[in-house]
């Protein structure tokens, strides 16, 4: 194998290895068995059950404490003013009992979309560059300028002692490496998320107790937005993939970017601040801030 040869055996490396990263984030971001397998988790189902015992009894504190403050304020008009604060008690009480089925609709009904999308996008969503084999002069400008590519495809003088392709095998490395370490930052985001989503389901119980009292509803929406933007960021985090590798495949044809020799770490790193923020665009959406 020669310099060159070594080169685009590299480069080659380095796709193959960012792909299959983003199609393991792909395959985390679509899975909508979480919160099944937690009600399958005895420990996990036995935590849920104490949360909610305890969640009951504040129901029946916050329920109170509105009974009282409006008997205080002379607000029973009516029957049927009274009747509705018990229905809302019935009602809390309900959603309380039932908090895992009801994150697990949300949860389930939002991460349905990411199979949408994925399955609409094709290899976008999981590939920078559909085939590197057969692609190679647009995945080569991911990491070395035009004029450097023509080299390594046309196997060109490598000066002396072959020190050229040498050195830019090893900036083609250092390249990789920050890519790869960019994608790794991704996966932990999206493992993060994750852990928030169970959080969120085990804890459920006690903001979907203060229903039950007309002052504190705030807290219960609040927190059925928030677990629904926590969902929603997999949408959010799945549109980014594929703009990252339409982008890519766009710019890689014709693009004062990839003239640079640096398209890869500036398109990467721009993808890796945006799943940073995924988080806060999810939760504008859904108005949670």
């Amino acid at each position: 194998m020669t310099n060159y040869d070594q080169c685009q055996a590299t480069i080659k490396n380095i796709v193959s290895q960012i792909n299959s990263m983003m199609a393991a984030i792909i395959e985390l971001l679509g899975d909508n068995s979480l919160i099944a397998n937690i009600s399958s988790d005895n420990r996990l189902s036995n935590l849920i059950s104490a949360i909610q015992g305890t969640a009951l009894i504040l129901c029946t504190l916050f329920f109170l404490l509105d009974f009282f403050s409006k008997s205080l304020h002379l607000q029973w008009v009516t029957w049927e003013n009274v009747l509705m604060l018990f229905l809302k008690l019935f009602a809390a009480k309900v959603c309380v009992e039932n908090s895992v089925w009801i994150t697990d609709c949300i949860y389930k009904g939002l991460t349905s979309m990411v199979d949408t999308i994925s399955s609409s996008s094709g290899f976008y969503v999981t590939s920078i560059i559909k085939d590197p084999e057969a692609d190679w002069q647009s995945t080569s400008l991911l990491f070395v300028t035009q004029s450097e590519a023509y080299q390594i495809w046309n196997h060109v003088d490598a000066g002396f002692l072959n020190f050229q392709p040498v050195l830019l095998n090893m900036r083609i490395q250092i390249q990789g490496i920050i890519m790869q370490i960019i994608m790794a930052i991704a996966n932990v985001i999206v493992l993060g998320r994750l852990f928030e989503i169970i959080v969120y389901t085990l804890i459920a119980p006690v903001p979907l107790s203060t229903l039950s009292c007309d002052g504190l509803t705030d807290v219960g929406k609040g927190f059925l937005k928030s677990f629904a933007a926590v969902s929603i960021q997999a949408i959010v985090l799945v549109i980014m993939f594929v703009a990252y590798s339409s982008v890519i495949t766009l710019l890689t044809s014709n693009s004062s970017i990839m003239e640079s020799g640096l398209g890869g770490i500036i398109l990467t790193l721009t993808l890796g601040l945006g799943v940073m923020q995924s988080g806060q665009w999810a939760k504008r959406i859904c108005g949670a801030m």
